[in-house]
C-alpha cells in the first residue's frame, strides 16, 4: 500500500463532516471520495476537501484503500458488505448494525475477506479513557450514567443504540465477558423509540453493572464509576476528570480493626489521585489514527467487528427486556 492511505467517506451528514475534517488534517491520508444518497450533500463536503462525490459505494472499488462509514445505522450492513467484498477496509460508526444478525454478517465478512474492520466505539479513544490505559482493575461494580438533551439526530434508533451503546461497550470491555442476566426498564417520551432506559447486567464472574441512559434530560452527564477491591475510579467525561481512590494502608487497617481513632475523615482514609487527562488528540482523531495504523499493518484493530457484535447483542437483550417489561 502507498504511504498515504486513500480514504472515502460514506455518509456526509452531521458526523460525516467531523470525520471529513479529521481526515483532512492528516498528512498520511487523503480524502478522495465522498458518498451519500443525497447528491448535493455529498458534493458540498467533497468540494470543501478537494474530493469527488459519488452516488454509490460500488464506485469506490479500486479507487480507495479504506472508508469511514458514517451513514445511517440501517444502511451499515449493505454498505459494509459491499466495501469489504471489494477489499476496502472500513471504520464503521457505532452501532455496528441495526441487529445482532446484521452485525454478525459484517463480522463474518471481515473475517472471511481478511480486510480490516473497526467499529467506532469512540469512548475507547476518549482522553478520559486513555488516562487510565494500562492500569489494571478488576471491577466488582460499574455504574454508568449517560444523559443528554434530545438532539433530533439518530431518530432511526432508540436511546439504547444511540447513547447507551457507549456504556455497554465500556462495561463489556471492563468485565471481559458477556452478561448472564439482563434486567431493564424504560419508555418512550417523544418517540418513536425508547428515550430513557435503566439496565442491570450481571456477569458470570460476579461483576454487576447498572447503566442509565436518557436523551430527554435538560442537563448533560457522562459519568462512569468503577468499584473494585481496593480501588474506586470516577471518570467524568463532561468535566474531563479522572479520580482514582485507594485506601491508605495504616488507617484503613485501623478502621477495619473495630477501634478507629475518634476523629478520622475521608481524607485520612483514602489517597485521591487526580489522574492527568490530556486533551489532544481528541477521541475522533485518536480513533482515526488507530484505524489508519491498522490499515497500514502497523497495529492491531483496537475495536474489532466482534466487539461491535457483542455490544449489539447486549443492546438487543436490553431492548427486549424493556419491551417485555
Amino acid at each position: 500500500m502507498a504511504e498515504r492511505v486513500r480514504l472515502a467517506l460514506v455518509g456526509a451528514g452531521h458526523m460525516g463532516t467531523y470525520h471529513a475534517q479529521a481526515i483532512a488534517e492528516r498528512d498520511d491520508a487523503d480524502l478522495v471520495a465522498v458518498c451519500d444518497i443525497d447528491g448535493e450533500r455529498a458534493a458540498a463536503v467533497a468540494e470543501t476537501h478537494g474530493a469527488r462525490a459519488v452516488g454509490d459505494v460500488t464506485e469506490l472499488a479500486g479507487a480507495v484503500d479504506a472508508a469511514v462509514v458514517a451513514a445511517s445505522t440501517s444502511s451499515h450492513r449493505d454498505v459494509a458488505l459491499a466495501l469489504l467484498e471489494s477489499g476496502i477496509a472500513v471504520l464503521i460508526e457505532k452501532p455496528l448494525a441495526d441487529t445482532a444478525e446484521e452485525a454478525r454478517r459484517i463480522a463474518d465478512a471481515a473475517r472471511s475477506t481478511g480486510v480490516v474492520a473497526q467499529v467506532g466505539h469512540i469512548l475507547r479513544f476518549d482522553p478520559v479513557t486513555r488516562a487510565i490505559a494500562g492500569r489494571r482493575i478488576k471491577p466488582a461494580y460499574v455504574e454508568v450514567s449517560w444523559v443528554s438533551r434530545f438532539s433530533f439526530r439518530s431518530m432511526d434508533v432508540g436511546v439504547v443504540m444511540d447513547v447507551m451503546i457507549h456504556g455497554l461497550d465500556v462495561v463489556l470491555f471492563l468485565a471481559g465477558e458477556m452478561p448472564e442476566r439482563v434486567d431493564a426498564v424504560g419508555g418512550v417520551v417523544v418517540g418513536p423509540h425508547e428515550d430513557f432506559v435503566n439496565v442491570r447486567l450481571r456477569f458470570p464472574g460476579g461483576c454487576v453493572a447498572t447503566l442509565s441512559a436518557s436523551r430527554m434530560s435538560r442537563t448533560r452527564r457522562r459519568l462512569v464509576r468503577v468499584f473494585a477491591e481496593g480501588a474506586y475510579v470516577k471518570m467524568d467525561y463532561v468535566a474531563r476528570t479522572v479520580e482514582w481512590l485507594t485506601p491508605k494502608p495504616g488507617l484503613s487497617d485501623l478502621v477495619r480493626s473495630g477501634a478507629p481513632p475518634a476523629e478520622v475523615g475521608m481524607d485520612d482514609l483514602v489517597a485521591v489521585e487526580r489522574v492527568p487527562v490530556e486533551t489532544e488528540p481528541d477521541a475522533l482523531r485518536a480513533q482515526l489514527a488507530s484505524f489508519l495504523a491498522a490499515v497500514r499493518g502497523e497495529g492491531d484493530v483496537a475495536v474489532t467487528a466482534e466487539d461491535g457484535v457483542r455490544a449489539v447483542e447486549v443492546a438487543e437483550r436490553v431492548i427486549a427486556a424493556v419491551r417485555g417489561g
